[in-house]
């Protein structure tokens, strides 16, 4: 089928609302974009949607919208395509006036309209005489194509419930092409997304020009529509234009037969496909002659291709305005009003002209086997028993087995599990608190570690001190030997002239003289090179000493950090 639905995934935020409101598993599929579990991102698969067109209206995000053939329809009557048009009673309720909308796409070409009225009223018509003359067993009505996409892709066993009469519109189609002996190429001004799978399916119609998309396209191009609209060209149709509202068929049948044929209604996508489970699991003794079932829940006024400018109160109060022009003050005359026209009906048309046949539409239904179920439960990390009811809905699936399922089949994915993100949260946080105590316990053997080294430090600034003053006594002794050593020098040069004037007499005493000048000179040097050991000595002493004032600073500003360190981690506690 024809790919309605489109996704915007750079605008999806992973909320999960369009698989929460969706009536099929297998239409939604959860992924990460880019393999980052915070970029979870749903697609739709429209291999498998009936386009209901509900993720649309749910989405807050923008992400979903639809394709139609409104600029289509409009490029080729533009072109000189003849076109012929019918309109759903729908566009009575729209936010721009239907007439002159009418008027408008009659200026451009569209040769003849049509109210789809006309088609419900023959719908109507069409089904009494085939409950009349057949006397067939539970109907289940297909005016919704979103119903009859449902029912031959999902649940097929339903197929011989299908009515097998048309749909207003397509009997409207139908009228115009072998009644009205109408040729051109027909367009439908609906409010439904899903029409065109009907029209596709069929073959009568060629555009689906939704109500929407053509009050965009007057809006955004400031078109002035003519001041004066145009009706149809055809009579003006019975009760057949209440079928736009929730039970509207229902209606029209329970005028002609009374309460003595029994029909249920169900309409809403939150509620209307639950009720076709439950109807393929009733025993047929208790259906309804006639299930009267909608997609949308306020019916086609506030179908799925239409703006909601009017709430449903406004347009109930239209609707019941419609349907008082049909019935008048005199329930009779009505009455026969519409035995005449379904007389004339019996005589003109041919009612096999709007039966249909259907045929599965191909969709693929996976069912996972016990093994993958399991892995499923495992990365979800779900054992059995209570973890596995946790239903939080959050994920999209109504129920955690759902969730399982649709993981198993590669639909969705664990990430997206509110509960499994929680357990893994508590067990990172667990993990932290451990780090943690673990930090702590280190932090304080850390700290005692600079304690002592701080200690150390301090104990050789001590010892550093102490050589310190060593070298500075061993400089002031070193100089005072110098002193002496000069002393004697001198002494030693007056004894050695003293005994040179001795002459013979003094030679002895000039050898000692010249002794003790070499001890004072050796004592000199030895003085010399102590003076330059010591200034080495001095040096190095003062590069330590400021080594060590470095290592204080650090071990402070370690200490300092440790301890913050400290009081901010027990603070997180």
């Amino acid at each position: 089928m024809r790919s309605l639905i489109t996704n915007n995934e750079d605008a999806c935020t992973g909320c999960n609302r369009c698989i929460r409101v969706c009536p099929v598993d297998e239409a939604n599929i959860a992924y990460t974009a880019t393999g980052d579990t915070d970029d979870i991102k749903v697609r739709v698969d429209n291999d498998h949607c009936v386009a209901c067109g509900a993720c649309i209206w749910t989405c807050g995000h923008d992400v979903r919208d639809f394709e139609d053939d409104t600029e289509r329809f409009l490029d080729d009557l533009r072109s000189g395509v003849q076109i012929s048009l019918f309109s759903a009673p729908a566009a009575r309720t729209g936010e721009i006036d239907d007439k002159r909308i009418l008027a408008w796409l009659k200026g451009l070409g569209v040769r003849k309209i049509y109210d789809v009225s006309l088609g419900a009223d023959i719908c109507s018509w069409a089904h009494i005489r085939h409950i009349e003359q057949n006397s067939p067993g539970p109907i289940i009505t297909q005016p919704c194509p979103v119903i009859v996409n449902y029912i031959l892709m999902y649940k097929p066993k339903l197929a011989k419930y299908l009515s097998p009469v048309q749909s207003p519109m397509l009997c409207t189609a139908i009228y115009m092409k072998k009644y009205d002996n109408n040729n051109d190429r027909i367009a439908a001004l609906s409010p439904c997304i899903a029409k065109a799978h009907e029209f596709e399916t069929t073959g009568y119609v060629h555009y689906n020009v939704t109500l929407r998309r053509l009050y965009e396209y007057i809006r955004e191009r400031n078109i002035t529509l003519p001041s004066e609209g145009v009706g149809f060209d055809h009579p003006t149709a019975a009760l057949g234009r209440l079928y736009s509202m929730p039970g509207g068929l229902k209606e029209n049948i329970e005028f002609y037969f009374g309460k003595n044929v029994r029909i249920d209604q169900s309409e809403g996508t939150d509620v209307v496909f639950k009720a076709l489970d439950t109807y393929a699991e009733t025993g047929q003794s208790y259906l309804p002659a006639i299930f009267d079932v909608l997609n949308c829940g306020e019916g086609c006024n506030l179908g799925t291709a239409i703006t909601h400018v009017k709430n449903r109160f406004e347009v109930s109060h239209m609707m019941e305005q419609n349907r008082r022009k049909v019935l008048t003050k005199d329930p009779a005359a009505a009455r026969e009003q519409i035995d005449a026209m379904f007389a004339e009906y019996d005589t003109k048309l041919r009612m096999g002209d709007f039966l249909r046949q259907y045929s599965r539409l191909p969709a693929t239904i996976h069912t996972p086997t016990h093994d993958q179920l399991e892995h499923a439960w495992e990365l979800l990390e779900k054992p059995p028993g209570d973890l596995r009811k946790f239903d939080c809905m959050a994920c999209g699936a109504e129920t955690c087995d759902e969730m399982a399922k649709l993981i198993a089949i590669g639909l969705n994915i664990s990430d997206n599990c509110i509960q499994k993100e929680r357990a893994v949260l508590h067990r990172e946080h667990k993990m932290l608190l451990e780090i943690q105590e673990s930090s702590i316990n280190n932090s304080e053997e850390l700290q005692q570690g600079i304690e002592a080294i701080k200690h150390s430090s301090e104990e050789i600034e001590e010892q550093v001190q102490v050589v310190s003053s060593a070298i500075k006594s061993f400089d002031s002794i070193s100089k005072e030997i110098s002193t002496i050593a000069s002393h004697i020098n001198l002494i030693s040069l007056n004894a050695s002239i003293e005994a040179a004037r001795a002459g013979v007499h003094g030679r002895a005493f000039s050898v000692v003289a010249e002794e003790i000048r070499g001890l004072a000179n050796r004592s000199k040097q030895t003085v010399a090179d102590a003076d330059e050991v010591s200034t080495k000595a001095n040096v190095s002493v003062g590069v330590i000493h400021n080594q060590i004032e470095e290592i204080v600073k650090s071990v402070g500003s370690a200490h300092h950090g440790v301890s913050e360190l400290q009081k901010t981690i027990q603070g997180a506690e």
